[in-house]
């Protein structure tokens, strides 16, 4: 028997509503939609917390190895609070394996913002450039807890646990690195 029409809308609309620890327990349970959802979701800041990290291969082999060892993993997963936290430590963890085992080749990426004018695309990828520039000379610790804050928008509590340093510890990475950002972006709009 098929699902009707309004029962996949209705299970798209439950999902698109579950919270992640839900959609996680429900993945582990055995259903693929909820992954499909929870994957949706994260997909696209796990893969710029890599990019922040490395050229665009490494980013793309450390987001696939994220995303298998979740699959991996799915039976040990406990709710607990914020699955994003979860998905950031074990992004974490992979990127530091990669360190260790010489794998990453690092680099920025260039995100150009689309804007009408010639010239705005330019004068946007021109501060793009130089903001990935700077993002990727700042020491790893620093441009790990930019990415964790930024693209994962991890409260500083969270980065604390994913990366195993002090709440001050962060709070101070954080400020050096913003401080940095700052006055190397001086003269850019």
């Amino acid at each position: 028997m098929k699902p009707s029409q309004s029962g996949t809308k209705a299970e798209a609309l439950a999902l698109a509503e579950a919270s992640d620890d839900d959609l996680m327990v429900g993945f582990a349970a055995g259903s693929y939609p909820a992954f499909e959802a929870l994957y949706n979701r994260h997909r696209d800041a796990v893969y710029r917390y890599f990019l922040r990290a490395a050229d665009s291969a490494s980013a793309a082999d450390g987001h696939q190895e994220t995303w298998a060892r979740i699959i991996a993993n799915r039976g040990k997963f406990r709710p607990q609070g914020r699955f994003r936290a979860y998905l950031f430590t074990v992004a974490h963890h992979v990127l530091m394996d990669q360190f260790r085992q010489g794998k990453w080749e690092t680099g920025t990426e260039i995100e150009a913002v689309a804007d009408d004018s010639p010239e705005a695309e330019a004068s946007a990828l021109e501060t793009a450039a130089r903001l990935n520039a700077l993002i990727g000379a700042l020491p790893g610790p620093q441009r790990e807890a930019v990415a964790m804050r930024k693209e994962a928008e991890l409260t500083i509590r969270e980065i604390a646990q994913v990366t195993g340093a002090t709440e001050e510890g962060v709070k101070s990475r954080l400020r050096y690195a913003m401080a940095k950002l700052k006055r190397g972006m001086q003269g850019y709009e």
